[in-house]
């Protein structure tokens, strides 16, 4: 062997040695496991687990349809729709459901029944689970999101006809009317160009149903005078209405007790019945409405007569304290459960326009009777309900600046919906509680 091919042999040698020296001292290489199925990214697995389960049935109510039947054509057993109504009972009745109204059912993965959410109205649903054996019922409340708007408008032929020019929802003169009723009888006191302005709650629910929430705070003037109205919390949870001076705009008995076309005979020591055909006092307001309009008790009390006579047809009598006794004539019929002994509150619809009794068209006969004696129920002057109390006059009189200051900014003049200036949220005061 040359000395040339040894050197080639020595260098290989020492080569190799290296490679083996460097490959011992590696540590092992893992083996990378390849999974059959892609993993989700985090962001994904927080996706899959926010996505609401669908319902297994789901469904409106019709016409003509009962609980029973509805949720036994869901797959339900007689025994489970039992035991649902049983334990919703204290919270809703399924005996009154009505069409409209939407539900959705929810199985396990086997098919048995889960839950079940049932709308009530607008603004509550019942929901029903299922625990172990037994089943648990609660009534909640939709999220809605809330905005604070402002509008006003002038009178030219009714507050209703002035919303509805403007594209404004009808329900917010609902609520104008139900807050002013005991100072200002929407039907016979507005004259041309009053005018109104208003702070209210306008509120979306999670699937773009839109309401009209609370008022806020209201301006309503009438022949010159204004009336206010502001929310405020004098008691804990509880929110009513109060006017400038922190006096509570609830009175014993409300102005008027139904909607009417017209007064078509007021009160009178003497006036010509048109029935009889004489002279006789008439100690009431005679109210033009149409047959079935509703009528409500003007005050809380108890009912101590429904009855019926000759002269006066269906008629309700009312006591509402020591003092004041109200009567309510020619009904067609009493409203459901109006009966000797009721308790009614004020507002509470205790019967319909009707013509019973000598009467020569369709109309209420509202009497007032104080200590004994009629009275003109439309020159009464009632005390109001409790004011504010001395403890919450500082934060009354301070909410009740912030919104003057609010209320006096809105312009008064025809505007449209698109122009509305959203408001200054309300304050601690008003915030969460209910009217």
């Amino acid at each position: 062997m040359t000395a040339e091919r040894t050197r080639i042999v020595i260098y290989c040698t020492v080569a190799l040695v290296i490679l083996i020296v460097i490959a011992l001292g590696r540590p092992p290489e893992t083996e990378t496991v390849v999974s059959e199925k892609p993993v989700l990214e985090a962001e994904d697995t927080v996706i899959a687990e926010l996505e609401p389960p669908s319902p297994t049935y789901a469904g409106i109510v019709g016409k003509n349809t009962s609980f029973f039947d509805l949720m036994l054509g869901c797959g339900m057993s007689p025994q489970e729709i039992h035991e649902i109504k049983k334990v919703s009972n204290p919270h809703y009745d399924f005996r009154r459901i009505y069409p409209g109204q939407s539900y959705q059912i929810f199985a396990d993965s086997g098919g048995a029944f889960d839950s079940l959410t049932f709308s009530i109205n607008e603004e509550d649903y019942i929901e029903v689970v299922r625990c172990d054996n037994a089943f648990a019922a609660e009534r909640k409340s939709y999220p809605f999101e809330i905005e604070y708007r402002a509008a006003s408008g002038i009178i030219k032929h009714s507050l209703f006809n002035s919303l509805q020019e403007q594209g404004l929802p009808l329900e917010l003169g609902a609520k104008l009317c139900d807050i002013f009723a005991w100072d200002i009888d929407f039907f016979v006191e507005l004259r041309k160009n009053d005018y109104y302005r208003v702070i209210y709650e306008a509120k979306t629910r999670f699937d773009g149903l839109k309401k009209i929430g609370r008022i806020i705070t209201a301006e309503f003037n009438t022949q010159g005078e204004s009336h206010y109205a502001f929310l405020f919390e004098n008691e804990e949870r509880f929110s009513d209405y109060f006017d400038e001076k922190g006096r509570s705009l609830r009175k014993q008995l409300l102005k008027a007790p139904l909607s009417y076309t017209r007064i078509s005979s007021s009160f009178s020591r003497r006036r010509y019945h048109p029935v009889l055909h004489h002279f006789a006092p008439h100690l009431g307001i005679d109210y033009a409405a149409p047959v079935g309009t509703p009528v409500m008790s003007t005050g809380d009390g108890t009912v101590i007569k429904a009855s019926r006579t000759r002269a006066n047809g269906n008629y309700v009598k009312v006591r509402h304290n020591q003092n004041y006794i109200t009567y309510y004539m020619h009904l067609s019929r009493f409203a459901k459960g109006i009966r000797q002994g009721s308790k009614v509150k004020q507002g509470q619809v205790i019967g319909y326009v009707g013509s019973t009794g000598y009467t020569t068209g369709p109309h209420l006969d509202y009497r007032v009777k104080k200590n004994g004696r009629f009275v003109n129920p439309r020159r009464i002057k009632l005390p109001p309900a409790k004011p504010v109390s001395e403890e919450n006059l500082v934060r009354f009189i301070e909410l009740r600046d912030k919104w003057l200051v609010e209320l006096h900014g809105i312009p008064i003049e025809d505007w449209r919906t698109e122009h509305f200036a959203e408001a200054v949220p309300p304050p601690e005061s008003v915030k969460g509680a209910n009217r």
